[in-house]
């Protein structure tokens, strides 16, 4: 199937799934289509110019022949007793000749607009992938940049809420601590008062009158 510049502009990749950019393969691939399709117009240009110079060199053949045809016609009355007869000859030849000559000519103008047909078809579809290829790697490259990118900044867009979340835990557990404290700190004013009230409790009370047994 020949390659044409929409299919090169209407080519598609595959987006792969575990790393960025198009799959190798299917680019390759494409590349190497492309390259075919530039050889087969070369080859197809070197077979044209072949056939150029060939019918080249027939023209040139048959437009030496043709005047030495014509001198001998040109001679031969000289030396004839009868001119009318040699002079019929040329006409003769010259008319056979005639109509080679203008076919060799047409298939010539002919060969040429081929060739300048082709040579600017080949040209124009080169210009036309060159362009096409740059408009693809140009797109490639803005879409990996783009990518990229967007990566980066999703990225950083993760880590800043990471580090909000953290600040934010890490003030509840501030407030959490110090809340411990102020309750350490009451606990111990209490536990301390509680203690004090108890001691002098027991140093204003007397002393019983009774000794307990196992004191004696």
């Amino acid at each position: 199937m020949a390659l044409t510049p929409e299919d090169v502009v209407n080519q598609k990749f595959t987006i792969t799934k575990f790393r960025d950019g198009y799959d190798l393969d299917q680019v390759d691939d494409f590349l190497d289509t492309v390259v075919e399709e530039i050889r087969q117009r070369d080859a197809e240009k070197q077979e044209l110019e072949a056939k150029i110079a060939e019918l080249t060199a027939q023209l040139e053949e048959r437009g030496s022949a043709n005047p030495a045809e014509e001198t001998i016609v040109v001679d031969a009355p000289v030396a004839a007793v009868a001119p009318e007869p040699v002079v019929e000859a040329p006409v003769e030849s010259e008319g056979a000749q005639r109509p080679d000559a203008i076919k060799s000519s047409a298939m010539l103008q002919m060969a040429l607009e081929l060739h300048d047909k082709y040579v600017s078809e080949g040209e124009t579809t080169r210009d036309d992938l060159i362009n096409a290829a740059q408009t693809k790697s140009t797109q490639m490259v803005d879409d990996a940049e783009r990518t990229a990118r967007e990566l980066v900044e999703e990225a950083q867009k993760r880590r800043t809420d990471e580090l909000r979340a953290h600040s934010d835990e890490m003030e509840k557990l501030n407030l959490v601590v110090a809340e411990l404290r102020g309750f350490e700190s009451e606990y111990r004013s209490t536990l301390r008062s509680y203690i004090q009230s108890q001691l002098r409790d027991l140093d204003s009370s007397p002393e019983p009158l009774v000794r307990p047994e196992g004191l004696e």
